[in-house]
C-alpha cells in the first residue's frame, strides 16, 4: 500500500437519485449490474437490510457474488467487465471488512465506492497507508475510552 499519494477521503454525499432508485443503489447497480435491496429484504446472515442509509452489507454483497460465481464461475474467456466486477468485489471486501472496518459491523460506507469504482490508475494514486494508519490510530484513541469493549480498523497491523 502506497504511503505517498492524494489523501483518502470518504464523502457519503449520495449521487442523484435516477431511473427511481436512490442514488447509492443506482451507484452500486452501474457499476456491479446488481439492484441491491433497500426495504423489505432481511439477508439471513446479517438480519439487516442490505441497505441501510449510505451504507451496504459487505456480507450481502459478497454472498450475492459467490452465489452468483458458483453459477457462473470465471474462465480465461469471461469478459473482461466481468473480471473487473469480481474484483472490486473482493476490494470492498478488502477495504470494509479488513483495512477500514467498523468494530461491530459490515456495513460499509457508501463514501468508499467512489474511490473503489474509480479507474485502477487513480486508485494508485491514494495514500492507502497513510488512511490505514490514521484508521488505527482512531480507533486506538477510541479504545482507551472506559466503556468501550470492541476495537475496529486492521488491528492486526498493530500485532505485526
Amino acid at each position: 500500500m502506497p504511503i505517498d499519494g492524494k489523501p483518502v477521503c470518504v464523502s457519503d454525499h449520495p449521487p442523484e437519485d435516477r431511473d427511481g432508485m436512490p442514488g447509492w443503489v443506482h451507484f452500486i447497480h452501474s457499476h456491479l449490474g446488481v439492484k441491491v435491496p433497500v426495504k423489505g429484504c432481511i439477508d439471513a446472515t446479517d438480519r439487516m437490510p442490505p441497505m441501510r442509509k449510505h451504507q451496504v452489507s459487505i456480507t450481502w454483497l459478497t454472498k450475492y457474488f459467490r452465489d452468483h460465481y458458483e453459477s457462473h464461475p470465471l474462465t480465461k474467456e469471461s469478459p473482461e467487465d466481468e473480471n473487473e466486477r469480481y474484483t472490486r468485489v473482493y476490494l470492498i471486501g478488502m477495504i470494509g471488512g479488513v483495512f477500514f472496518s467498523k468494530k461491530s459491523s459490515n456495513l460499509l460506507s457508501c463514501g468508499w465506492l467512489r474511490i473503489i469504482f474509480s479507474s485502477w490508475e487513480e486508485m494508485r494514486e491514494y495514500s492507502w497507508a497513510s488512511a490505514c494508519l490514521a484508521m488505527i490510530y482512531h480507533n486506538l484513541c477510541n479504545a482507551s475510552l472506559k466503556a468501550v469493549r470492541k476495537v475496529g480498523g486492521a488491528m492486526f497491523i498493530v500485532q505485526f
